[in-house]
């Protein structure tokens, strides 16, 4: 099934996104058209396309393969969040590599092009969230309310994520890189809402319990997640990370994004002729397994441990390899 773009409720979450935080860049004097260098912009075309292939595999990105499988307890979201890590450290450490032994050849300088208008910035940000918000009416009047309604959320989101800087990479990279852990902490206890939320909508029937729930476990989550996790370190951004950064202005997420749509469109397709899609895995919800208060349970004593791993390594360092 052949669906229009403009129609499509996930590309219409992504440009309410894009458009949110662009507005609320342009509000806050911060948007910048930043050029980089032909060695990120390379990078991020192999980060890209790995997210992509990635995000085929575990039948989602870090939002719908990790953070919603694993709050809707589907046993993939959790080998998912395992491929995720392990793909962080291999991304930071490939990174290092980069550093460490080609630090000494020459890459064009990056360019930031932003003139000498930032005065009218907040002015021009307030007209493009007037337009998000009016094409969400012309949604509306059109008989496509939901569809409206997934754009006035995009660009919430947007806005949100951009003011608070909020990307799913710091919160699997940084215990390795710098030994932060407030990003992985604020993942943690989002996910126990979640979960909360999810099993409740889903034990009282309001949502399908085959919701989230894909058949990637475990060959295709871990290994997508895996290569998700090397793919968002190499470009600088997960997928929700990267599209509020293009929104700033950043070239290098751009060209990230693109990367994302086309492997992940032309992977996905592969997959499916070749037929490899049905070897990935099997769709296991937790609570078939264990019911719903140790399924409600594991997944909510999980976080706790990453949230006591992730603090304990704040102060220790312990897991921190640069």
């Amino acid at each position: 099934i052949i669906i229009e773009p403009h129609l499509y409720t996930t590309s219409i979450l992504n440009f309410g996104i894009i458009i949110g935080a662009l507005a609320a860049a342009l509000l806050a004097k911060q948007f910048q058209i930043r050029v980089a260098p032909s060695r990120e912009l390379f990078k991020a075309l192999i980060g890209g396309t790995l997210m992509g292939v990635g995000a085929s595999l575990s039948f989602g990105c870090n939002i719908g393969g990790f953070f919603s499988a694993i709050s809707a307890l589907s046993m993939s979201g959790v080998t998912m969040m395992a491929g995720l890590i392990i793909g962080a450290f291999i991304g930071l450490k490939l990174l290092v590599w980069e550093i460490t032994y080609l630090s000494h050849v020459s890459s064009n300088a990056r360019k930031e092009i932003s003139g000498n208008r930032k005065k009218n910035q907040p002015l021009l940000g307030a007209i493009i969230l007037l337009i998000g918000i009016s094409l969400a009416f012309v949604y509306d009047e059109l008989d496509y309310s939901i569809r409206g309604g997934f754009l006035v959320f995009g660009l919430v989101i947007g806005i949100i994520m951009q003011r608070t800087r909020f990307c799913f990479v710091r919160a699997f990279r940084e215990p390795f890189m710098t030994g932060d852990g407030d990003a992985s902490k604020a993942v943690a206890l989002a996910v126990i809402i979640s979960v909360v939320g999810f099993s409740v909508l889903k034990w009282s029937d309001m949502k399908d319990w085959e919701s989230s729930v894909f058949a990637g476990f475990w060959l295709g989550s871990l290994l997508g997640g895996i290569i998700f996790g090397i793919g968002m370190s190499l470009a600088g951004g997960c997928a929700s990370g990267s599209l509020w950064r293009a929104g700033e202005g950043h070239i290098k997420l751009w060209v990230a994004l693109v990367a994302f749509a086309l492997s992940g469109s032309y992977f996905r397709e592969w997959l499916d002729d070749s037929g490899w899609i049905m070897k990935l895995g099997k769709p296991l919800f937790i609570p078939d397994f264990i019911g719903w208060k140790m399924g409600i349970l594991s997944i909510c004593s999980l976080m706790l441990v990453w949230y006591l791993i992730v603090s304990w390594n704040e102060v220790s360092k312990k897991l921190v390899i640069v």
